[in-house]
Parts: C-alpha cells; structure tokens; sequence
C-alpha cells in the first residue's frame, strides 16, 4: 500500500507550523524528512505490537512505550534547528533501547532494577547475547560526549542567531542515527521475539499495509510476515 500520503501530511505540518523552516528545505531535504518519517513509522507500527496484553507484565514494556513516544517527537523536534536539544533527545533512545533489551535477556528482573541498573553492568550482562552490542555501545558512548560535553564545544553552538539558521544537514545526520538504532531494535528484540510468536492474521495485514517495502523485506527475510 503507498502511504505516501502521511510523509506529505506531515510535511504540511511543518509547512504550516514552521514556515520559515519549511522554506530553506530544498527537494533533496523534504525527500530525506519523508525517508525519516518512514523509519520513524516503521518502529512506531511494530512496537503497537507489543500493547497485547500477554506483553503487559515484561519489564520492558513501560520503557518500551517511551521508546516510542520519544522517537516519533524527533519529528516535531527537527523544525527547532537545535543540534544539542536533537543529541539529547537521541541519547536518550539509545539509553531506553539498551534497557529494552536488557530487560528481554532478563526476564526475572523487576522493571525498577531494569531501569537502575548502570551501563556498565548492564554491557557485561549483554556481552554474547546481541548481533549488534558494539553499533549500540558505539552511539551509547558517542551521544554520552556529545551530551555532557566531554569534548570542548564551541560556545557559538548557543548563540540564538545561530539556531535561527536552518541547517538542513542535521536531516541526515538524524536520519543515520535513526537507521542504527532502528537496526538494533530490529535485529536485537523485534526479530527474536516475534521468531517465536505467530503473528495473528491482523498484525500480519497491518504490517503489509503499514511498513515500508524495504522493512517488509527484512521481516520476511526472518520469516516472520
């Protein structure tokens, strides 16, 4: 199904609600917000998934939600031009991501220690459980710099002048972090989960309909769909 007709609704969101944003954007940008409008999509209909009720009592699933919740703001954030509002707001769906999965290899944990649990302890719990623990240590360690300034930081990053002009990179550089961490989700809790479950026929529709072509192809390469 072409569901084009929600990346341009959202475009017109922005066209409406940021105008001046809206019109630094050339063709080559609002095609790059669509694709990330998309990945976004694609997380965000697989996780409803998960709101079945045989999931309500994991440890993971309130983190789970906020996974949810505060990738798909990344989308109303972008029009504020703001890099280190954008870095924090990734940071933090690196951190939920990694207690997501740390939950699913730890079922006997209460959601409370889950959420407590430091990161180091956490990474030496995962070591040989996950196909992709270096990508999602990587962003984990990368996005913890950038945050708490680690590094120096040019001090004109603050100047409101310079948030006030559209840089239209940031569209990519979200967008190949959204990639990563959408990858991680895939192949380290969506894909091994749902190998063990048997989708109902409606999960199975809504996927078909709702997911883009090429999300599609990842889930039947799994044989999930």
């Amino acid at each position: 199904m072409n569901n084009d007709w929600l990346a341009n609704n959202y475009v017109e969101y922005i066209q409406a609600n940021s105008p001046q944003y809206h019109n630094k954007l050339e063709e080559a940008d609002l095609n790059l917000l669509k694709e990330l409008f998309f990945s976004i999509n694609d997380i965000f209909i697989t996780c409803n998934y998960f709101e079945k009720n045989e999931f309500s009592d994991k440890n993971f699933i309130n983190l789970l939600k906020e996974f949810k919740s505060y990738i798909s703001r990344l989308l109303m954030v972008i029009p504020l031009n703001d890099k280190y509002l954008l870095d924090s707001l990734l940071r933090l769906l690196v951190e939920k991501l990694y207690r997501i999965i740390y939950g699913k290899h730890h079922h006997n944990l209460l959601e409370s220690s889950v959420r407590r649990h430091e990161r180091r302890k956490m990474s030496d719990r995962l070591n040989g459980r996950m196909l992709k623990k270096t990508e999602l240590d990587t962003l984990y360690s990368t996005y913890s710099s950038l945050i708490h300034h680690t590094n120096s930081t040019p001090t004109d990053l603050f100047n409101f002048r310079r948030l006030a002009e559209v840089n239209t990179a940031l569209i990519s550089y979200i967008l190949n972090t959204v990639v990563e961490i959408k990858e991680i989700y895939t192949l380290d809790f969506l894909v091994p989960i749902l190998q063990r479950v048997n989708l109902d026929l409606s999960t199975k529709m809504t996927f078909n309909n709702d997911l883009q072509q090429s999300y599609k192809n990842t889930l039947l390469a799994y044989n999930i769909i």
